[in-house]
């Protein structure tokens, strides 16, 4: 039976509040960022993702070395350090110059909008990176899975959630697929003995069984929720899913937010 997620519609000072609390699920709000922007800066954002090497998964492409491929630990941590800067410089000043990003507009919001501000996340005195770029061509999917807030990178900072930020800038046609499918929450442990292996990402779709919710973002579209609710993106069958993506992490009330990629 479909559990249909509690949904506000626009990123505001108390819908922001509510989902860092859990009152509500998601934020789903259209046009958050005009369509002409997203038009006008794509070829170049296509152009970025086709020269990137990530190494996560070969389901998409992404413009930074994220989050998710540091989870573990290990050498690659300083990879992701090193890089960060200088993929912070290239989505900024190359690929949106002249524009404001997607990334740099939910930055500036978050730190408006949270009564303590918002920062982006360092690790001993380095910067994380704030956003990347992610693309998915025909063939391309997001297996369920969650985000960890248990990772050696954010353990200082004693996340209680880990909020999604994904800012779409092309989008398949309905049918098509690349919708986000929503399921419940998972303990980490809980998520890491279903998968049949410890260092993928994610797990099957046929193995969770249906979704909760479902949501299909629109060109402009920004859609949050918290990462620790399962969630995947479908199948895209044909047309291409690009978008803008980030994570807040919610410490203490009286914190500022925690943006991170």
């Amino acid at each position: 039976m479909s559990e249909h997620l509690r949904r506000s519609d626009r990123l505001t000072p108390d819908s922001l509040r509510e989902l860092a609390t859990g009152e509500i699920d998601v934020i789903w709000h259209r046009e958050y960022y005009p369509p002409a922007e997203c038009a006008a800066a794509l070829p170049r954002v296509v152009a970025a993702a086709e020269a990137a090497n990530f190494l996560l998964t070969k389901e998409f492409t992404s413009v930074g070395t994220s989050m998710g491929e540091v989870a573990n630990g290990g050498e690659i941590v300083r990879r992701y350090l090193d890089d960060a800067p200088a993929t912070t410089r290239l989505i900024r000043h190359e690929v949106f110059g002249g524009r404001q990003s997607p990334t740099d507009l939910i930055r500036l919001d978050l730190d408006e909008m949270w009564a303590y501000g918002a920062t982006v996340g360092r690790h001993e005195g380095r910067m994380m990176l704030p956003g990347v770029l992610r693309r998915m061509t025909p063939g391309g999917r997001g297996r369920p899975h969650i985000d960890r807030r248990q990772i050696p990178l954010l353990d200082g900072y004693r996340l209680r959630r880990r909020l999604g930020v994904n800012i779409y800038l092309e989008v398949p046609e309905p049918g098509d697929g690349g919708e986000i499918d929503f399921w419940g929450h998972l303990s980490e442990e809980e998520f890491v003995a279903w998968k049949a292996d410890p260092f993928d990402y994610g797990i099957e779709p046929e193995r969770v069984g249906p979704p909760h919710d479902t949501v299909l973002p629109g060109k402009g579209d920004l859609v949050m929720f918290e990462a620790g609710r399962m969630h995947g993106v479908r199948e895209v069958r044909a047309g291409c899913r690009t978008s803008a993506a980030c994570f807040v992490g919610v410490r203490a009330e009286t914190d500022p937010l925690l943006i991170f990629a």
